[in-house]
């Protein structure tokens, strides 16, 4: 199992800390806040006044029933009824029993029965039976008559009094039991608490793991590369600090590659451009003898031999055909060993592209221009079209007859890519990997140069040069030039450029 390290153990302190602090704080505050409403709400003061209230209620609900029934006793043995009774005057009877329920809202109704049959009644209303509680109360009265009240309580009254009777009986438990409850409640809330703390402790490993093997692998990578090793890779994993700095530095390695790659093939190149120039003086020099030697052998001979006089023309034809062919050859060693210095300036891509076909009409309706958007980018007009039109040439004599190249510009972020496709039989694997090597050619009358010039014109102009095929045949090469402030060589003072050929040939 692998130690814990020391940033590891950061995290995980930070996160315990960053835990337990605001727990220990809710514990004291809770504790608290249960304390004070204990004291608040279940205290003696408070149940001895809800016990109060439901004698209160009680009382408020017998006060009603007795006021009551001392009304229906008095209506009982007033005099005035019973003489009505025995006078037969029922309207008088009707008007007590009215005046006895208006006077005493508990009673809802009177009635005065003979025989069990109602001669007399009054009532003050509806008393729908789910809103009120009713009592029947009656009194046998002189001459076979008997009065009946039936007394109501509203039952919204009686469930006020129960829920207060309910209420002192709660809470009454409650401070019984609240010392057992509270342990009870302690022990769960410690419960919760470790069982949060160890969430958290694996929590914190997780995520410290997870954070520090993506930091012992940026590490391990940051050794590898400063061993040399630029073709380690960092995988980048989630958009947070860590995976941008990540991709920060692949992106970083990407360029160091790239810078260490440029450089490389520019000392290569001024190495071959060194043995170029001593190739061309050393070849150079004794041209002019030799032509002129045989030139004054020819001119000499005065001879009367047709067959050696015709072996003699041959000869001069045959040397003065080579010496050509080799002055040419001295004069691409001679250009490739004195490459100016890059000149940029700003350009918009697509105009320029466009301006350089024009200026070579041998390419009219052989280059199928296919312009992206527009963007500024920063080249030499003349060594970015020599490598240009080199590239077209080249893809023009790989293809079919009356087949085009294509010509396209794109535009990326930060970057602009200039890209020549031909249709032709395309390159071998060995060919691909050396293609950009001086002296290395396909052709039977190249000299290997072309592409070197190319490549060293696309570096020092701070950009890169790729070779792809293109399907089903052919090759594809793009040019990726940056649209940001480059590094571009500049050239020395006092520099006077030479004349440009375009028609360079690899």
């Amino acid at each position: 199992m692998r130690r814990v390290g020391k940033f590891e153990w950061k995290i995980m302190v930070a996160l315990l800390v960053t835990a337990v602090t605001p727990l220990a704080f809710t514990t004291v505050i809770v504790d608290r806040l249960v304390r004070d409403s204990m004291s608040v709400g279940v205290n003696d003061r408070v149940l001895e006044g809800l016990r109060i209230g439901v004698d209160l209620f009680k009382e408020v609900i017998e006060s009603r029933l007795r006021l009551a029934r001392l009304e229906a006793r008095a209506l009982v043995h007033d005099p005035a009824l019973l003489q009505a009774l025995q006078e037969g005057r029922l309207a008088a009877v009707s008007r007590l029993l009215e005046d006895t329920v208006a006077s005493q809202p508990t009673i809802a109704r009177a009635r005065l029965l003979a025989a069990g049959q109602p001669v007399a009644e009054a009532s003050s209303g509806e008393f729908p039976p789910q809103d009120y509680k009713s009592r029947l109360e009656s009194w046998e009265i002189a001459g076979n008559y008997r009065l009946e009240f039936t007394l109501v309580i509203d039952r919204q009254f009686l469930k006020t009094s129960d829920n207060l009777r309910e209420l002192v009986l709660t809470l009454e438990e409650v401070k019984k039991n609240f010392g057992p409850w509270q342990i009870a409640y302690y022990r769960l809330f410690l419960f919760i608490y470790v069982w949060i703390l160890g969430m958290t402790m694996v929590v914190a490993v997780v995520l410290a793991r997870s954070v520090t093997k993506r930091v012992t692998r940026l590490v391990q990578a940051t050794r590898l590369a400063a061993g040399g090793n630029l073709d380690v890779r960092v995988q980048v994993r989630g958009r947070d600090e860590i995976g941008q700095l990540s991709a920060s530095f692949n992106l970083m390695l990407d360029e160091i590659r790239r810078s260490r790659d440029r450089i490389v093939y520019l000392e290569k190149v001024s190495a071959w451009q060194g043995m170029a120039q001593r190739l061309a003086h050393e070849i150079k020099n004794p041209l002019t003898p030799i032509q002129l030697a045989v030139q004054e052998l020819h001119r000499s001979y005065r001879g009367d031999d047709d067959s050696f006089k015709d072996k003699l023309d041959d000869s001069l034809e045959i040397v003065e055909e080579e010496v050509g062919t080799l002055r040419r050859l001295v004069e691409t060693f001679a250009e490739f060993a004195k490459m100016p210095p890059v000149q940029a300036e700003p350009v918009e891509l697509n105009a320029y592209l466009a301006d350089l076909l024009k200026h070579n009409p041998h390419l009219a309706g052989r280059v199928k221009f296919i312009p992206g958007p527009a963007q500024q980018v920063q080249l030499d007009r003349v060594m970015m079209g020599r490598a240009i039109i080199n590239l077209i040439n080249n893809g023009l004599e790989a293809s079919p007859e009356h087949q085009q190249v294509e010509l396209t510009s794109e535009t990326g972020q930060g970057w602009v890519t200039v890209r020549v496709a031909d249709s032709g039989q395309g390159l071998s694997v060995e060919a691909r990997e050396r293609l950009f090597q001086p002296y290395f050619t396909t052709k039977p009358q190249g000299t290997g140069l072309g592409l070197a010039i190319v490549k060293k014109i696309v570096l020092q102009h701070g950009g890169e040069i790729t070779v792809t095929d293109r399907n089903p045949h052919g090759t594809v090469f793009e040019i990726r030039l940056r649209t940001d402030k480059q590094q571009i060589e500049p050239p020395p003072s006092g520099d006077n450029r030479p004349g440009v050929d375009h028609g360079a040939k690899q």
